[in-house]
């Protein structure tokens, strides 16, 4: 079992949030991403494009270039 590194309290669950991934060197371009909290104290244990939200991109673009949006 994992604690938090900041509270130390043990890490059974996160609380998560959605954020915006901006993608450096490339101003402008952005990702839905998540991040991770502990529920305890809220610090940032972690973040992550949302990879429900890139594979649902990757069909739209898909089917947006087979002409069938």
């Amino acid at each position: 079992m994992g604690t938090c590194p900041k509270c130390d309290m043990p890490v059974l669950s996160v609380t998560t949030y959605t954020v915006e991934i901006n993608a450096m060197p490339s101003p402008g371009h952005t990702w839905r991403g998540v991040k991770h909290c502990c529920p305890s104290c809220g610090c940032v244990l972690g973040v992550q494009i949302d990879p429900v939200a890139l594979k649902t991109d990757i069909v739209e673009e898909i089917l947006h270039a087979l002409g069938k949006d």
